[in-house]
């Protein structure tokens, strides 16, 4: 939870690339538990840097990622995965010394590599990945209680600035969140079960569905709360997902892997009509649920 001496700021200068959900909700939470003197954002579009100050979620904003990152003694990287490199890459060579910059991105062993054969001396690389969001968009969306008793996760290797990974501990649970430092593949292979391997089943629900509506023309009006509950992921951006897939393709193949084995065991059961076995496929999922999620909450 968020420290009592709320006054106690732990970056002097923050700068924020991407003001939309997760930064500008970053940026609301840090202004708000006064964890900076300063929060700017940086971005090409001057009515949403505008939108984002009038909201509270920066200070000021800069249209010049160079000149923006250029005092800041933390830079978060709010791109999409993809960008979050490239991003870096362009950023480093006015990173003053002494500062770390750390990302958000949903996936992190390659960002993660390539950050650390590129960033200078005495400046830090610190992955990080807040297991909070919405399927909302922009920073009309953020709130800065967004982090509350969230899980976030901040990557730990042999190229970790342990002073560094320290200092981002204490940020991320001053704004209220759990802190979970674990490395960039156990990362990857855990986010791949839980979040990303239900993107494609959803996805692939709503092909399988839309295949048998052509056939009868009735199966969409039947859909109901359990149907719209499982596909309501599959209103994020496509190319978000696209990408974050894309990122990790190796951990993702193999839970694909695990589920289709899965579902084959099940399909065996439903052949031979074995009511026992069914029963107990339904039991033991609950079993699951009940023994980890309902304790989580």
């Amino acid at each position: 939870m968020p420290r009592k001496n709320a006054s106690e700021i732990i970056f002097e200068n923050i700068a924020i690339i991407g003001v939309g959900l997760i930064g500008g909700s970053l940026g609301m939470a840090a202004k708000k538990h006064q964890l900076a003197h300063k929060v700017i954002g940086i971005g090409r579009t001057e009515q949403k840097l505008m939108r984002a100050k009038i909201l509270g979620a920066i200070d000021d904003y800069s249209f010049d990622m160079e000149t923006g990152v250029s005092d800041a003694d933390l830079v978060i990287i709010c791109t999409p995965v993809r960008m979050v490199v490239p991003t870096l890459a362009r950023i480093i060579g006015r990173l003053k010394e002494g500062s770390i910059v750390t990302d958000v991105g949903s996936t992190k062993a390659e960002i993660v590599s390539e950050a650390s054969k590129i960033m200078p001396e005495r400046r830090f690389f610190v992955g990080g990945h807040p297991m909070a969001g919405s399927e909302q968009s922009g920073v009309e969306a953020a709130f800065p209680e967004m982090f509350l008793g969230a899980t976030y996760v901040l990557t730990a290797d042999e190229h970790t600035n342990l002073e560094a990974l320290g200092k981002m501990t204490e940020f991320v649970e001053a704004i209220g969140a759990r802190s979970e430092i674990m490395s960039s593949e156990e990362h990857d292979a855990a986010v791949a079960v839980i979040s990303h391997l239900p993107h494609a089943i959803a996805a692939a629900l709503l092909h399988t569905a839309e295949e048998s509506h052509k056939q009868s023309g009735k199966v969409f009006r039947l859909a109901a709360g359990s149907f719209r509950d499982l596909t309501r992921v599959s209103d994020s951006p496509p190319e978000l997902w696209r990408d974050i897939c894309l990122t990790n393709v190796d951990p993702l193949i193999s839970v694909i892997d695990q589920f289709q084995d899965q579902l084959a065991q099940f399909k065996q059961r439903l052949a031979q009509r074995n009511e026992e076995a069914v029963a107990k496929f339904f039991e033991q999922a609950k079993c699951i649920r009940d023994s980890y999620l309902r304790i989580a909450k």
